[in-house]
């Protein structure tokens, strides 16, 4: 990962990108949008399902954004918040990251729970799934697992199917003081799970096009 400086916000992001945001300490992605930009300054959405009782002054904020090639990853803290006909959150970035993007699917961020198990064992834990793809997954748990551990993962989707899948442990790093952050690249994965997955994804993708619309038809006649 490339530190860059936090004035490259202003020269990736542009009015009307869809992102990724997360509000507060460890707290979960979601889709937005970019109302407008000046200098290090960003603003974007203010989407009560995310943000109603976490978006302070001065809370902590992440902005992600990627593209074939690169993922962007922007911090800062929540500046001001806009309320009215049209509401926004105005954050300060103060840093920035460049990654490469070598993801063959588009990655959806979630909060999932799951239950991991090694295929050797019978041993089961409990883990949340934080971004999912047809490739792969990224779980928090507190219990470590090493590379290349084979493991079956049984996640529940929101209209409560579990959906069944075996992987292969790729990274892992803590992501705080003793939940691990795991990454997990699928190997079997039968048509119909392969039907659930398309079915919650196409309902994140109509829930991200409700934001932009909302954008198009009220932010960007009033900005």
């Amino acid at each position: 990962m490339i530190s860059l400086n936090a004035s490259a916000v202003a020269t990736i992001l542009s009015e009307g990108m869809m992102i990724g945001a997360s509000l507060g300490a460890n707290a979960p992605w979601h889709g937005n949008v970019v109302y407008g930009l000046s200098g290090t300054i960003i603003r974007i959405a203010y989407i009560d399902k995310f943000m109603r009782g976490i978006a302070v002054i001065g809370c902590p904020v992440s902005v992600k954004y990627s593209n074939d090639n690169f993922v962007y990853y922007f911090r800062g803290a929540v500046k001001d918040i806009v309320n009215g006909p049209l509401e926004y959150v105005s954050v300060k970035i103060d840093s920035a990251e460049e990654m490469i993007n070598n993801r063959l699917y588009p990655r959806y961020d979630v909060t999932l729970e799951a239950l991991v198990r090694p295929l050797w064992d019978d041993e089961v834990y409990p883990c949340t799934v934080t971004d999912l793809s047809y490739g792969g997954a990224a779980f928090l748990c507190d219990h470590q697992f090493d590379g290349n551990d084979y493991l079956e993962m049984r996640l529940t989707l929101p209209n409560h199917a579990t959906a069944k899948l075996t992987g292969k442990v790729i990274r892992r790093r803590y992501a705080h003081t003793i939940i691990i952050d795991h990454a997990v690249q699928f190997i079997e994965c039968d048509n119909t799970n392969n039907k659930l997955f398309m079915d919650y994804f196409t309902q994140l993708d109509e829930e991200v096009n409700n934001i932009y619309n909302n954008y198009v038809t009220k932010a960007r006649k009033k900005l």
